[in-house]
């Protein structure tokens, strides 16, 4: 039953009576909660309270919840004018509040199993035009960031702190004309900063098959109004909040958008999600044969525009929620077989500290179940992101995406393969690309081929002393087993003094489909085996830019394929979040039988002498002055170095020769 005017103003004073030696009157809450009871927003019986109500009603801090008789689902036409601007900072909207309803609570990797039972309901019409904010004024040179051919099912205007969780929309694909304006589900307006939208299922109803989807789930676009500061809806969440106490709960599904996420902003964070993929986890849209809605091109999963700085897209890596915190995303058709240009979209300027980790992408939630993919996995990058792990020792092994692309072959023919790995790669961006799995993809991370080979010639030089010298490792013929030898293009140590070698079983899909460009297949990691730091106390080869790694723990059997990438970061290794700029792919090499690790060194004393002695052959005794190095070949008889002690330290070592 839901609360009159006189019930709600009586509940916003709770009174706190304690017999501690006297009795105490507190004002504790303003807050109240509103309860709906009926999905009639035109005309509510006395006694009822409807959702167009309850949004009018609302104040800061207050709770709108469900209780309408019946089982539901509960489909709620929305007002042909809409509903009114939600005002009200801390705000909560719970459509799990509704009786036989309750929030998902399988894993990221398992089927959705949510109960909507409210559901918001615009596949007739009726919405908030946004153009008709009325304290907004709309001329030549004003321009909020929403227009006449724009509308929301629910609108957040200037509030902060809005929660709205537990609810299903259903809208239509609009024209996106004053006469037809394009639906939203989420509007967030102005500085409606710390939104959380989360446990939401937008465009499919309750039956998890049946798809209503509009022209986007949530947005919030950049408020400009002349001589006044730009203003955006920063901090929104998508999903799964930090350090949640329910992570699943806040899991949200898109399906049928013609775009899920269209945010401008900053400091978003965007998690455990469906994007076009439903309930199952195993059927994306385009899969599904929902071709009806290739006549409004699909723009992707999310565009993130303006600003965008500090967003994280996927796993923190904060060891709390971190396996909750994937999102699964469906496949993009290029545009020319009605789609868009690539999946995740960055636009309108540099920004830093981006973070794209764990996510499955083209593929389902078991990992094997392949969506129709042919487009890049991001577009626009101007600054420094991070595409995978860190390697800072926490939850590692769930930061790697798994990105599956250029598939199926009968539909992303050579023809149509959009021939980027990352879309409009900015040249003073600086990328880190490690730990992912990566399956079919054009070459990563730039193309070879744009602008006639000169742009990532160039991308790679803000990194390197040369470039002329070459900017990809290369491995040694002389890689065995044991030993992982080659070439890394020499990093300028002032700007990037750490050089990390991150190991990979190769992707064989990639290699396999080759093109009039890539005649050798595209290389790029499938299966990530381990790091090594060059000129460590752990590389055997002390010459600047070559390295000698010890492998034979990880077992590897003869002719096994290789391929390595140099990562160059401005940060010691194990730093969160350290800015690195990756390398492409090295050619392959596969590993054959060869000596072994270096023997230890047994070392014997005789007065002032001191005899260093070892077994087994072509192998170089080097020294230094630090246990860091740099380490220098020292002349020895044989296999073994007599020296006369000092007061000085000095290390020594075996290296392959």
């Amino acid at each position: 039953m839901g609360y009159s005017d006189a019930e709600m103003t009586m509940n916003k004073i709770v009174l706190a009576l304690t017999f501690l030696g006297g009795i105490g009157v507190s004002f504790c809450s303003n807050a109240a909660v509103i309860t709906v009871t009926t999905t009639n927003n035109a005309s509510p019986a006395s006694g009822e309270v409807s959702l167009l109500q309850a949004i009018k009603r609302a104040v800061d801090g207050d709770q709108i919840r469900f209780n309408i008789s019946g089982a539901g689902p509960h489909y709620i036409p929305t007002p042909p004018a809409g509903y009114p601007l939600i005002k009200a900072n801390n705000l909560t909207i719970d459509g799990y509040s509704q009786p036989g309803s309750s929030p998902n609570t399988n894993s990221i990797l398992a089927p959705n199993n949510a109960k909507i039972r409210i559901v918001l309901d615009s596949r007739a019409g009726g919405r908030l035009v946004l153009a008709n904010i009325p304290d907004i004024p709309l001329n030549g040179t004003d321009v909020p960031g929403y227009g006449d051919s724009e509308s929301g099912m629910l609108s957040i205007y200037n509030a902060t702190n809005v929660t709205v969780r537990g609810l299903g929309f259903l809208s239509k694909l609009a024209a996106g004309s004053a006469e037809d304006p394009a639906i939203y589900g989420v509007a967030l307006i102005r500085n409606a900063d710390g939104a959380h939208i989360n446990g939401c299922w937008f465009g499919v109803d309750p039956d998890g098959k049946t798809v209503h989807g509009g022209k986007a789930g949530v947005t919030g676009f950049r408020h400009r109004l002349a001589g006044q500061d730009d203003e955006y809806p920063d901090h929104t969440v998508v999903g799964v909040k930090a350090r949640s106490a329910d992570a699943p709960a806040e899991f949200n599904v898109f399906v049928g958008q013609q775009i899920s996420l269209g945010l401008e902003g900053e400091g978003f964070r965007i998690a455990g999600n469906f994007f076009n993929v439903f309930p199952d986890g195993v059927a994306d849209f385009h899969t599904a044969g929902r071709d009806e809605y290739l006549a409004n091109p699909a723009e992707g999963a999310m565009q993130i525009g303006r600003i965008g700085s500090n967003t994280v897209i996927g796993v923190d890596g904060d060891g709390d929620n971190d396996a909750h915190e994937r999102n699964i995303i469906g496949g993009v058709r290029p545009r020319s077989l009605g789609g868009y240009s690539h999946t995740i979209e960055f636009y309108g300027g540099k920004r830093n500290n981006i973070v794209l980790a764990g996510n499955y992408i083209g593929v389902g939630i078991n990992g094997t179940t392949r969506f129709t993919n042919g487009v890049p996995v991001v577009g626009g990058l101007q600054g420094a992101a991070r595409i995978g792990s860190d390697f800072d020792g926490t939850s590692d092994s769930l930061e790697g995406n798994l990105i599956f692309n250029n598939y199926p072959t009968n539909v992303i023919t050579p023809d149509v393969i959009v021939k980027d790995f990352l879309d409009g790669l900015g040249a003073d961006a600086v990328i880190s690309l490690r730990g992912n799995r990566l399956v079919n993809n054009f070459a990563p991370p730039a193309s070879p081929l744009r602008d006639e080979g000169r742009f990532i010639t160039s991308y790679y030089a803000k990194a390197l002393v040369d470039v002329n010298a070459g900017i990809v490792p290369v491995l040694s013929t002389n890689t065995t087993l044991a030993r992982l030898k080659g070439t890394v293009p020499v990093a300028d140590t002032n700007a990037y003094p750490v050089t990390i070698v991150d190991l990979y079983l190769p992707d064989p899909e990639g290699l396999a489909n080759k093109s009039a460009e890539l005649k050798n297949g595209s290389i790029q990691g499938l299966t990530y085996l381990g790091s090594f730091v060059e000129g460590s106390t752990n590389d055997f080869n002390a010459n600047p830019g070559e390295f000698d790694f010890d492998i034979s723990r990880l077992g590897l059997a003869a002719g096994t394929s290789l391929t390595v990438t140099a990562n160059y970061s401005q940060a010691p290794v194990g730093t969160h979040n350290a800015i690195v700029l990756t390398s492409p792919f090295a050619n392959l090499m596969q590993t054959k039988a060869g000596p072994v690790a270096p023997p230890p060194l047994a070392i014997s004393r005789s007065g002032n002498n001191i005899t260093i002695t070892w077994t087994g052959a072509a192998f170089a005794l080097q020294s230094s002055a630090k246990v860091t190095g740099p380490w220098q070949n020292q002349p020895t008889t044989g296999n073994s170095l007599t020296a006369q002690a000092t007061d000085t330290a000095r290390f020594f070592r075996l290296a392959s020769q």
